[in-house]
């Protein structure tokens, strides 16, 4: 027996034999115990309670492919061919044998696949220029949009198509890592991604524009049992218990399409909240909704860039790397504005002002630079800011900017789950459900996140007509 062995020998007897070091010795281990009990009873709260249940990071594995067995016999009818209508239609089709889009506007079933080659533009009459939205029913239609990494991760699984896609319309530079620097009480969380490849943190700059014809072409490519019509849902009629299509009043007067599910994506108008569900015979309590007014308008400066102004771009890290500042409003400091300057697709820069209760939008760099001062915290601003701003002062004339304001209105969350009397075969996603603050982002996000929901539920039925209930298990 050699030395090493020896000396091992003598400690562990000695650890036996010693009261104090076995007492001791019997806490740690009782410490460790602990501590992996601890570990191993959160892993499995997280993993096969907390994220199934409380996120779509599962679901969304299963968007797109093919279901168990036959598809559903019948027709979905989806009430409004916005982001989230369109979404509703991609999942529909991959679980039913036919879809319509029921959408008001005709330019978005007509053109919207493809980006205008020219916008139009108007000027006000307090002097300065806006751009002509195509899409009237869309009040953001020109302003700067921000997808977060689960709406990448829903479009990505939706449409195998997408990155050609982004490349067909020049938006691949749009395509950015989302790193995060977190800390929670000064004690700073590492980014769980550390992939530059992976595609959980992937997230997308660009405007509505950009969002709605992506979507919009990718799913005529990609889903051939979606058809479109140009119209608008006035009210649902009922077969038995369950609802047994709609109506649709168009330019030539008013049509009946059958359907044997619906989905309401019609956006702030709540039609299944407002009237179309009651006009079929079901009652939906006036409590159900839950509405606030914070008196919120925002708007963006929107330059193109000429190449020349590109190459004096005077944020580290060149022109090509982007740049997204963000200054939200602060309860705490009584800052009610927001300020936030963004790259966007196609040479873009916007610039957003606003917030709530908040005074007459900038709309030229004079007052942009004014505006700006006067918010808590600009001392803050990288000097780059003000370089910004002289340098487009500079080049005001030949760039031309156009904005885009938007009164955001009344928000509300019509809590669907407390209805008692809704019919199986039939849903509310997005808008339809919640209006949200627009201050974060978030209002693509949802709509991702009630398709994947609404994904899953197909998944859980059987195809058979009619319907068993997807109302109840959707909202709940």
């Amino acid at each position: 027996m050699n030395a090493a062995s020896t000396s091992l020998e003598e400690g562990f007897n000695h650890l036996l034999n010693d009261p104090h070091a076995f007492k001791a010795l019997k806490a740690l281990a009782a410490a460790v115990s602990v501590i992996a009990l601890y570990k191993l009873t959160g892993y499995i709260l997280r993993e096969l309670v907390l994220v199934p249940k409380l996120t779509i990071l599962r679901d969304v594995e299963n968007l797109h492919k093919p279901r168990k067995g036959s598809k559903i016999p019948g027709r979905a009818v989806i009430c409004g061919g916005s982001v989230g209508g369109m979404l509703a239609a991609a999942v529909c089709a991959d679980h039913f044998d036919s879809v319509l889009i029921v959408e008001p506007e005709a330019w978005a079933n007509n053109h919207g696949s493809e980006v205008p080659e020219k916008r139009a533009y108007r000027t006000t009459s307090d002097g300065y220029q806006v751009a002509v939205q195509p899409r009237t029913r869309i009040m953001q239609y020109f302003v700067g949009s921000f997808l977060q990494p689960p709406g990448y991760m829903v479009l990505r699984r939706l449409f195998p198509n997408l990155p050609e896609q982004l490349k067909y319309f020049d938006l691949i530079s749009t395509l950015a890592a989302m790193r995060l620097k977190l800390t929670y009480g000064g004690i700073y969380s590492e980014d769980p991604h550390h992939d530059e490849g992976d595609t959980q943190r992937l997230t997308l700059g660009i405007t509505r524009e950009a969002t709605e014809t992506l979507i919009r072409r990718s799913l005529r490519l990609t889903r051939p049992n979606v058809t479109f019509k140009t119209g608008t849902v006035t009210r649902f009629f009922r077969e038995d218990d369950r609802l047994g299509g709609v109506a649709v009043r168009t330019e030539t007067g008013e049509t009946e399409e059958w359907a044997d599910f619906i989905v309401d994506a019609s956006g702030p108008a709540q039609l299944g909240y407002t009237k179309a569900l009651s006009s079929a015979g079901f009652s939906v309590s006036r409590g159900l909704r839950d509405e606030y007014n914070p008196g919120m308008r925002y708007s963006s400066m929107v330059w193109t860039l000429p190449e020349h102004l590109r190459a004096k771009w005077p944020v580290p890290g060149g022109y090509e790397l982007g740049i997204i500042l963000n200054m939200a409003p602060d309860a705490k400091t009584g800052e009610s504005r927001v300020f936030a300057i963004a790259n966007m697709e196609w040479n873009q820069l916007y610039i957003t002002t606003g917030g709530w209760n908040s005074p007459k939008p900038p709309h030229s760099i004079a007052e942009l630079r004014t505006y700006t001062k006067s918010l808590y915290g600009q001392e803050n601003l990288p000097d780059w800011v003000w370089t910004l701003f002289d340098l487009l002062e500079e080049h005001e004339e030949e760039c031309s900017p156009f904005h885009a304001d938007a009164n955001v209105g009344p928000l509300s969350w019509v809590r669907w789950h407390l209805a008692k009397d809704l019919p199986p075969n039939f849903v509310a996603i997005g808008d339809a459900t919640m209006k949200l603050n627009p201050i974060y982002g978030q209002g693509i996000a949802k709509a991702c996140i009630d398709i994947t929901t609404l994904d899953a539920v197909l998944r859980r039925i059987p195809s058979v007509s009619p319907l068993p209930s997807i109302s109840k298990p959707f909202f709940k």
